[in-house]
């Protein structure tokens, strides 16, 4: 039942992420430096990707920290690797996410609601992960704010 509530949460918010464009209404005067990671599969492996990417833009970017951390609002499976039980199967995942989290580049945020519907406790993930109510809210929520998807 908790899952069929989760499922139902999780389409109806997605229907909304669906409907907003993919560029928010900036002025062209106003640099944007948010950013909000766009994660379609939900698997350990795409985040990895995209942490990657991300630890890529360090080496380009003068004065980091000057941006904004890139947002990853984790609300499936790929959220699972974040366990402590599953650190030695993600090791790599865990210290290069710990890695970019310490020098501002990125900011993790895990659905409380997931984690209630896959039984995790909060004690479960590294202190350096933020909790939010609900994922797919929070991206709508960042979207309105003007955060781009990275």
């Amino acid at each position: 039942m908790r899952q069929l509530v989760f499922s139902v949460f999780c389409m109806f918010f997605s229907g909304l992420l669906m409907a907003q464009p993919l560029q928010s209404p900036i002025s062209p005067d106003v640099a944007n430096d948010r950013y909000l990671a766009l994660i379609k599969k939900h698997t350990p492996s795409e985040v990895e990707m995209l942490f990657q990417r991300a630890s890529m833009l360090v080496d380009e970017v003068e004065n980091l920290s000057s941006y904004e951390p890139i947002v990853f609002v984790l609300h499936g499976d790929e959220a699972h690797a974040f366990r402590h039980q599953n650190m030695n199967q993600y090791k790599s995942l865990l210290e290069l996410a710990e890695r970019l989290d310490s020098n501002n580049v990125i900011d993790i945020r895990v659905c409380e609601t997931w984690m209630r519907a896959n039984g995790v406790e909060r004690s479960e993930l590294p202190a350096f992960i933020d909790t939010i109510p609900l994922g797919p809210a929070e991206q709508v929520r960042l979207r309105q704010q003007g955060y781009l998807y990275f």
